[in-house]
C-alpha cells in the first residue's frame, strides 16, 4: 500500500506548481495607491514605510527606558521587522478600506 500511495503522489506532483501559477494569474493586478505631493505622485507604500520608521523612535525610547533592548538583539533585524509591521498596519488601516 505504501508503494501505491507513493505512485499516486508522484503522479500528481507536477500539478502543484501549475495550481500555484493559475492561482497567481487569477487573482488579478491593480495599481497601488499613489499620493500626489506637489505635482509628483509617490506610491503609498513609501509613505507607510516612512511612517513605520518614525514609529520606531517612540518604540526605541520605550525599550531603552524599560531596559528591554537586550532581548531584541541584534537590533538591526528587530527594528527592521518592527518597521515592517508598523508599515503593514498603517497600510491596512489607510489603504485597504
Amino acid at each position: 500500500m505504501v508503494n501505491g500511495v507513493t505512485v499516486v503522489w508522484q503522479r500528481y506532483l507536477w500539478k502543484r506548481p501549475l495550481i500555484v501559477l493559475l492561482a497567481g494569474l487569477l487573482t488579478g493586478c491593480t495599481l497601488s495607491p499613489a499620493i500626489p505631493v506637489f505635482g509628483a505622485t509617490f506610491p503609498a507604500w513609501l509613505f507607510c514605510s516612512v511612517a513605520g520608521a518614525f514609529l520606531l523612535i517612540p518604540t526605541h525610547l520605550l525599550l531603552a527606558r524599560r531596559g528591554w533592548l537586550r532581548p531584541f538583539s541584534p537590533l538591526v533585524i528587530s527594528y527592521l521587522a518592527l518597521m515592517f509591521i508598523y508599515a503593514a498596519i498603517i497600510w491596512l488601516l489607510l489603504f485597504m478600506g
